[in-house]
């Protein structure tokens, strides 16, 4: 089977129009529309190569697909049209929060680290030792986190997601990268790969990346090439590392069904690639399969995916049955068990959930964002970059389903309510502040 040239140009030009819209309208690359273009557009580029001879996508999948991009647009532009861009030319820095912001980072941290802690010594007493357990028992361990049967902290690791983004906002503020802003960062590489788990050190890295750049008013790097080589060289190990000991360990380096003989001669090199591969192209195939099976399997519980955390809760004072924590199978002929976000709000929403979650997250991304402008506020950047996670994992699965989630925005935000309470976060100068009232 023959890469679709045709359609990957189609993809392309789609792709570079919607960025570049997304680009005009926030008059910054780093947007939620941008965002999303640009990853949707890859993953269904690389479906588009062929390097595994996956079934078509359904017209209606590509429908579906059309309908939540649009939708995502649609809700952004009708916050715009309602609030419209008011930007503040220059902001005041409050040491004050800085100073809270590192408290906070380092607390989270302990923590954090208090759970690894735990984390490796359930793995002692499991498997005989943490190096052990990771090098020879990587599926296990994973299976044994996924089901609950190795009761770790449940989510108290999670804090350190929230201190990823706390970290993101304190280098933006003080202008260089420091031992504290890495040490989450470290931290849920480290957990992750005592987990077996890969998407973590993803996430942990867009919530810097996140934090960072929505901090209005950031301060320029100060720091010298080598350094910046040094530490970038540093940090693109721990989380590739951590990355690529999860993919090794876990026997991922499978015989894929449908393997083109391009990707034979990749996986020689790297025998893991094709699972990586399958994790960004196979997913608008598993949403097809999903789409062309009976009503009856099709929909579940009200929520039961978006919810999941919560239900789950539930299900422990008898409120609720507890639904099952894996997700459905779908053979590709790859088997995958994510099937992009929009699968999920169909089972839990129908059609109603393609057009209107897309719709209110880009609106309410959108009025953060003009808010940040207004009245920067530390609660805004976190639950922002917390609502930009939501749009990272949209072409694999509704990251709403994990508990993980929930506790990061959760922590963060009532951090930054604390600190937002207790300083002002950026203040304009005198002139605005008597313009726009505020003391």
């Amino acid at each position: 089977m023959e890469a679709d040239w045709p359609m990957i140009v189609v993809l392309a030009l789609a792709t570079a129009l919607t960025v570049y819209i997304g680009r005009l309208w926030f008059k910054r690359w780093f947007n939620p529309l941008s965002t999303y273009s640009a990853l949707w557009g890859f993953c269904l580029g690389t479906y588009e190569l062929k390097l595994i001879q996956y079934y078509p996508v359904s017209t209606s999948a590509w429908l579906y697909i059309l309908a939540a991009w649009m939708s995502l647009y649609f809700g952004a532009l009708t916050a715009l049209i309602i609030l419209g861009h008011s930007r503040i030319p220059a902001r005041c820095t409050d040491e004050k929060s800085v100073k809270l912001i590192r408290q906070a980072i380092i607390a989270l941290s302990v923590i954090g680290a208090l759970a690894v802690a735990r984390q490796m010594q359930i793995l002692t007493r499991e498997f005989g030792g943490v190096i052990t357990a990771v090098l020879a028992s990587g599926n296990e361990i994973y299976l044994g986190k996924l089901t609950g049967e190795l009761a770790f902290f449940p989510y108290i690791g999670s804090v350190l997601y929230a201190g990823c983004a706390l970290s993101g906002v304190y280098t933006a503020r003080i202008g260089k990268l420091t031992l504290v802003s890495s040490v989450p960062i470290v931290l849920i590489a480290f957990n992750n790969a005592l987990s077996m788990i890969r998407a973590g050190v993803i996430m942990a890295a867009f919530l810097f990346l996140a934090g960072f750049l929505l901090t209005p008013g950031a301060r320029q790097l100060t720091i010298k090439r080598w350094q910046a080589t040094l530490g970038a060289g540093v940090a693109v190990s721990v989380l590739l590392g951590g990355f690529f000991l999860v993919s090794s360990t876990r026997g991922l380096a499978v015989d894929f069904p449908g393997i083109t003989p391009a990707m034979d001669q990749i996986s020689s090199y790297v025998p893991f690639f094709p699972s990586v591969y399958s994790n960004v192209s196979a997913t608008p195939v598993a949403l097809s399969l999903y789409l062309s099976a009976p009503v009856e399997d099709k929909n579940g519980v009200w929520g039961q995916y978006t919810f999941a955390p919560l239900l789950r809760v539930l299900a422990k004072t008898g409120l609720v049955r507890e639904r099952e924590r894996y997700e459905e199978e779908y053979y590709t002929p790859v088997p995958t068990n994510t099937s992009t976000y929009l699968k999920d709000l169909d089972s839990d929403f129908g059609f109603v959930g393609i057009l209107g979650f897309p719709y209110f997250l880009g609106m309410a991304m959108t009025l953060l964002i003009l808010g940040l402008e207004r009245v920067p506020k530390l609660t805004y950047v976190i639950l922002l970059s917390n609502l930009y996670l939501l749009i990272l994992s949209s072409f694999a699965v509704n990251l709403m389903v994990l508990g993980d989630w929930y506790m990061s925005t959760f922590v963060g935000v009532v951090v930054g309510a604390i600190i937002d309470r207790r300083t002002v976060f950026l203040s304009p100068p005198k002139a605005w502040q008597r313009k726009l009232g505020v003391s």
